[in-house]
């Protein structure tokens, strides 16, 4: 385990850390703040043309990952260990949302949110399992919802998916302690990125989000950026199997 530094804790340096869903706005902030915090960062998306402009420095690195791609998960990571010579770091920030009653959320909607939230990234972390073993810092931080906590309307599938990534975090946490691999997850509120556009342009839906947020504001990809960084760094060295919301209170109530 890397020294904890009495000025900042929640330092990367010399780790290298693969960020998934790199393109979008929570996966982008993560990145550079694992960057800006001194770890080389590779950065996986299925849009890799839209990485490999992003401004990222010459230390990073830029792979196309589909989730759902048979074999994509053990190509990224080779990649990875090719370019950088290790991983110590994965953060799963790719996932998909889908909106519908329950009654009428079709056969495929359903399959294609369970594959990419729950399966895809399964196997991404399955793939990223001996890499991590040999690290002495290794941690997973997965993406989930407070839709994974609190029953969201319209949202079955989506909420399913995230609440299954809660317990298989929990699950690995339990069985991939003795090789040393700590696994959380985060659970953010509503965020103003591009999964959330169509529903922050309803008035009402808005209105009744706001008023179950006791903070009373959305959160910013900045606020969940810094909850990724710090369960990925020497600072929570003692937490795994755990989901940290960052939610401005909604799972309080």
């Amino acid at each position: 385990m890397p020294d904890i530094s009495p000025d900042d804790p929640i330092r990367l340096d010399g780790l290298v850390a693969l960020v998934t869903g790199a393109s979008g706005g929570i996966g982008d902030r993560a990145a550079r703040l694992l960057a800006e915090r001194g770890a080389r960062v590779a950065l996986a998306d299925r849009d890799a043309d839209v990485l490999a402009e992003a401004g990222f420095d010459a230390a990073s690195s830029v792979h196309r990952l589909d989730l759902v791609a048979d074999g994509a998960p053990d190509r990224v990571v080779s990649e990875v260990l090719a370019r950088h010579g290790r991983l110590d770091v994965l953060i799963n920030s790719a996932g998909v949302n889908a909106r519908s009653a329950p009654a009428v959320t079709s056969r495929e909607e359903w399959a294609r949110v369970l594959e990419v939230n729950l399966s895809g990234t399964f196997r991404m972390i399955q793939a990223a399992y001996d890499a991590l073993r040999a690290s002495p810092a290794a941690a997973v931080v997965s993406l989930t919802s407070t839709a994974a906590a609190v029953a969201v309307p319209q949202n079955a599938a989506y909420s399913t998916s995230k609440a299954g990534l809660v317990h298989l975090t929990r699950v690995l946490a339990s069985e991939w302690a003795a090789d040393g691999i700590r696994l959380n997850t985060v659970a953010p509120t509503i965020v103003a990125t591009a999964m959330t556009a169509a529903v922050r342009e309803d008035p009402v839906y808005m209105a009744e989000k706001l008023a179950s947020i006791p903070l009373g504001r959305m959160a910013s990809v900045d606020d969940v950026a810094q909850a990724i960084a710090f369960l990925a760094s020497p600072a929570a060295g003692m937490v795994t199997g755990q989901t940290l919301f960052v939610d401005g209170g909604v799972t309080t109530r």
